[in-house]
């Protein structure tokens, strides 16, 4: 039986792995791109590892549900937040969450920046993808 072929150590320079815009950004009356940009750090059979960043414009915010894939995911918030509805924090920076094979996941977000290591080497399935008129709670 042939073996698998033995995992490398690599690392990964700034410029090495572009930003990719997500096919849902928008340019708002600003000019600016506005959306998920993710990069890429590592992609083989056994995971997919990415830096992802979602920007709304002022006073919107990215109201985005996935289902994890069949492994599940693992999720760090490098910066920023999920918000519920009413605009108070659920999940802030520093949050470790792991989302289960097939559960359905999201939330509220206007600057974020995550750390996401899909297990299976797949990301979630889109589920919804909305741009909401959002204020954040006072104190949040």
């Amino acid at each position: 039986m042939p073996q698998a072929p033995r995992p490398r150590s690599f690392q990964l320079h700034p410029d090495d792995s572009p930003w990719e815009p997500a096919d849902y950004n928008i340019i708002w009356e600003d000019g600016r791109e506005y959306g998920r940009f993710r990069r890429v750090l590592r992609r083989d059979a056994h995971g997919l590892t990415v830096i992802a960043r979602f920007v709304a414009p002022p006073g919107k915010a990215w109201k985005i549900m996935g289902r994890a894939p069949e492994l599940g995911e693992e999720v760090y918030i490098m910066k920023g937040a999920y918000y519920d509805t009413r605009g108070r924090v659920v999940a802030r920076e520093g949050s470790f969450m792991y989302n289960a094979p097939g559960a359905l996941h999201g939330g509220i977000s206007t600057d974020m920046t995550l750390y996401l290591h899909w297990c299976s080497g797949k990301p979630d399935e889109i589920v919804s993808v909305d741009l909401i008129d959002f204020e954040v709670a006072p104190g949040a």
